[in-house]
């Protein structure tokens, strides 16, 4: 019986090829490591933009649904937002809540039909994970929801 015959030969690498290898992954290494991060810091940063506009845009609808409320006034609506934003640990807000129809800053003298704004403004700086990712610390963004009170 004869023992099987490999037809393909072993490599046999030396111990300066073995060397030259470590070498280059190493420099590939150097390279692509650096970018890996940065896409994931990345995405981490742009997921939470989009989970503190999301509950900035759940907050604002929330407390316009409490506005067109007959019984409601403009610090209770205040307290509802305030309330849903700590919920979601979004610091920093400015509440601004509009009876349209009149053109006045609060609730007082709303009649049934009247068209109810809250626009919040919420500050980028406070509300992400990181401050260097994307850059625009100092910038705000805003939303807003429109009702009619019943």
């Amino acid at each position: 019986m004869t023992s099987p015959v490999c037809e393909y030969p072993m490599f046999h690498v030396s111990p300066q090829q073995q060397k030259t290898r470590q070498g280059v992954a190493t420099v590939e290494l150097a390279i692509v490591l650096p970018a890996f991060i940065a896409l994931v810091f990345g995405a981490i940063e742009i997921c939470q933009r989009i989970h503190v506009k999301q509950s900035a845009v759940i907050a604002a609808y929330e407390a316009c649904r409490v506005a067109t409320r007959p019984i409601s006034d403009t610090e209770s609506v205040r307290s509802q937002c305030e309330s849903l934003l700590a919920q979601q640990h979004v610091q920093g807000a400015n509440i601004h809540i509009r009876n349209m129809t009149q053109g006045r800053n609060d609730l007082t003298g709303v009649a049934t039909g009247d068209e109810i704004r809250v626009r919040l403004t919420v500050p980028w700086d406070g509300n992400t994970v990181s401050r260097y990712v994307i850059g625009d610390v100092s910038g705000s963004f805003q939303v807003q929801a429109f009702m009619l009170r019943e």
